[in-house]
């Protein structure tokens, strides 16, 4: 019935001879307060992994919606950016505390201070590697995102201080990048994501631009040129004809595809989702079987007393319309 009802929300209603679309496919799974800002996607198993700010538990999702814990700790304060390492059957996760209306673990002593990054055994359950990162810039802290370069690397945004994180592969580390277009007096970096092309795209939550930063030389990097700001710009994914996928909230609640033909000096964008497809603070999302799954997160509940916690959270299909 579970799959069924998914399958029904894609289906046209008739009223009073007009002709409404619904809201598109969705995965909905019921999580008590758990409020998922990540999202990862084991393409070998199908299984979908999130996380939650509430608690920083790590669950299981799975293509009829079954939610099951998989990895808990209230050390774990929250969880965001996470991700699946590519044949390494290691799922990365970005812990944080960056807001107080947020995680019911959060200290004074971890508040805009914590900033880590955790490897889970996805066999085992079993944590395997915990790299504490708030000792490598001196600032406030917020890690937000990461990405793979197929090197061994690890690349990681922090939202609170304008830089960009790099762990080798001996889990060693540094500060990859600074820089002033990277600075913000709110959210700055957000989504981040490794282009073959040897460099990395990253969005800025506050300005609503994107920022190219190559491997070689991060000191060269640019704003990516783009008729479209993105304020409330979150996750970022990659798509499998190297289209950006950038995820925006904040009041939009849409997902855009944008493409460049030169090298990511420039972009426009393509496609987006429909004004009426109904996202709930969309926050990250995936790329599986050629299709993109969007995290609803509904974290602005989180701020605003008056609503009632929610029970149920969903994956969306982005559907994309052409941009004219």
């Amino acid at each position: 019935m579970k799959m069924l009802k998914n399958i029904l929300t894609a289906t046209i209603i008739c009223v009073s001879g007009t002709l409404l679309m619904a809201q598109t496919p969705r995965i909905t799974f019921k999580a008590d307060k758990l409020y998922p800002e990540g999202v990862a996607l084991d393409p070998a198993t199908g299984t979908y992994y999130v996380g939650s700010v509430k608690t920083g538990t790590i669950g299981t999702v799975d293509q009829q919606g079954n939610y099951k814990e998989f990895y808990k700790d209230k050390d774990l304060i929250s969880s965001f950016g996470m991700k699946v390492e590519p044949g390494k059957n290691k799922l990365w996760v970005c812990l944080a505390d960056p807001d107080s209306n947020y995680s019911t673990h959060s200290s004074p002593a971890t508040f805009r201070k914590m900033a880590r990054l955790i490897a889970i055994d996805l066999k085992s359950a079993k944590k395997i590697a915990d790299i504490d990162l708030s000792k490598t810039y001196n600032g406030k802290h917020f890690i937000n995102d990461l990405c793979f370069d197929g090197k061994g690397n690890i690349y990681l945004t922090d939202s609170f201080s304008p830089v960009i994180y790099k762990v080798d592969a001996a889990g060693k580390a540094t500060v990859f990048a600074e820089n002033e277009l990277f600075k913000s007096i709110d959210i700055g970096l957000n989504g981040i994501v490794y282009h073959p092309g040897g460099y990395l795209l990253v969005d800025h939550n506050s300005s609503g631009t994107i920022i190219k930063v190559p491997i070689s030389n991060p000191n060269t990097a640019s704003i990516v040129k783009i008729k479209t700001l993105f304020p409330g710009a979150d996750g970022l994914i990659i798509d499998d004809q190297q289209n950006l996928i950038l995820i925006q909230n904040k009041g939009v609640n849409k997902v855009f595809k944008i493409s460049s033909v030169d090298n990511w000096s420039s972009a426009e964008v393509k496609e987006a989702t429909g004004g009426t497809d109904r996202f709930a603070q969309p926050s990250t999302g995936v790329v599986g079987a050629g299709k993109v799954w969007v995290l609803n997160s509904r974290l602005n509940e989180l701020s605003n007393p008056t609503l009632v916690p929610s029970k149920e959270f969903s994956l969306q299909l982005a559907v994309f319309q052409p941009v004219k």
